[in-house]
C-alpha cells in the first residue's frame, strides 16, 4: 500500500463525556480487589449479595464467563451452588 504521508490526517476523537468503568477507574475505590464486589460494567458497585437477589441470572451467566472468574467463589456461595471439579485450585 503506497499511502502519500502528505496526505495522512489525523482523526478527531470528541469527547463523548462517559467515564471508563473497569478495574482502577473507580476513584472511590482506593483499596485491593473486593471479591464481594463487581468493579466491572453495568453492576460497577455492586455486591454479589445484592445481586444475586435482583439479577440472579446476570450471576448464573458470570460464573461461567472469563470476566467472573474473579467472583467465583462468592457467587456459587450466594447461588448456593457447590464448585466444579473443573474449576482451576489457586
Amino acid at each position: 500500500m503506497d499511502d502519500d504521508p502528505e496526505e495522512r490526517q489525523p482523526i478527531h476523537i470528541a469527547d463523548d463525556g462517559l467515564e471508563p468503568v473497569g478495574p482502577g477507574h473507580d476513584p472511590d475505590l482506593t483499596t485491593s480487589f473486593d471479591a464481594t464486589r463487581l468493579d466491572f460494567g453495568h453492576y460497577a458497585g455492586s455486591s454479589i449479595e445484592e445481586l444475586g437477589r435482583i439479577d440472579p441470572e446476570y450471576l448464573q451467566w458470570l460464573v461461567g464467563h472469563p470476566s467472573g472468574s474473579r467472583y467465583r467463589a462468592e457467587i456459587r456461595r450466594v447461588l448456593g451452588v457447590a464448585s466444579s471439579p473443573t474449576d482451576w485450585k489457586h
